[in-house]
């Protein structure tokens, strides 16, 4: 598949190559040296540099139904995946000083900035064919959200498909929120493909809508597949509304 994200990162960083030069090599100490920053401290400089990304490439990003989420810490967000660009939009747009941490396939941590990102925000790396470390992570995430952690997760897996084609969600991906028995949060993600199809020429926004939290009432007496087709059906709902 066609790589649509290297013409607007390279010109995302040819344009801002001052800034990067200043700000990145901190964010590289601090994710090598996290024992001399508090949590707060390198997740605010974290956001800080991914704001200086977004706003860098001149993407608008928008967000709806920020009411949506749940006063309380301790909730699973559940989003479609479009692009590599989800996450930081999620990040870009989520309200602070509340914070929020990712849950992804190992593999992508290991990018440049990346990398750093996964270091200073609280982050679950999977190993997809290590079950015991999988096992690990799962306890791990339910306990997180017992003691009020935020989560995000794509149970799609990844986004290496027809970009307004919602893939299939993973059951295995709402294991942890039925043990921790926590609200999820379905979020539609829309047309975050096209920025990386036209790059700066683009003037549709990228979308986040935040739907309405699935509260464990409702989902207690559901398997895991069952749940992850009831958050499908609720962002498709989404999806077909606004995406044509």
């Amino acid at each position: 598949m066609k790589n649509r994200s290297l013409p607007i990162l390279f010109k995302t960083i040819t344009a801002n190559f001052l800034n990067i030069c200043v700000y990145y090599p901190k964010m590289v100490y601090m994710s090598n040296h996290p024992e001399k920053f508090s949590e707060t401290e390198q997740y605010d400089y974290c956001l800080k540099m991914i704001k200086l990304l977004i706003d860098a490439s001149r993407v608008k990003v928008e967000a709806t139904g920020l009411e949506n989420i749940p006063e309380k810490d301790g909730f699973y967000l559940c989003a479609n995946h479009q692009e590599k660009f989800d996450p930081l939009a999620i990040w870009y747009l989520f309200p602070r000083p509340r914070q929020i941490g990712v849950i992804l396939d190992d593999k992508a941590c290991h990018r440049p900035f990346i990398r750093e990102v996964c270091k200073l925000i609280k982050s679950q790396k999977l190993h997809n064919y290590d079950m015991h470390s999988i096992v690990r992570n799962f306890n791990e995430i339910t306990q997180d959200l017992k003691d009020k952690q935020n989560y995000m997760v794509f149970p799609e897996g990844g986004y290496e498909k027809e970009p307004k084609v919602l893939g299939e969600f993973r059951p295995g991906c709402f294991k942890c929120a039925q043990r921790a028995k926590c609200p999820i949060v379905p979020v539609a993600i829309i047309d975050s493909y096209c920025i990386f199809d036209k790059g700066y020429k683009t003037t549709k926004p990228l979308q986040v809508h935040f739907l309405k939290p699935i509260m464990p009432q409702e989902y207690e007496s559901l398997k895991t597949n069952e749940i992850a087709e009831l958050v499908k059906s609720r962002i498709k709902a989404e999806l077909d509304i606004y995406q044509k």
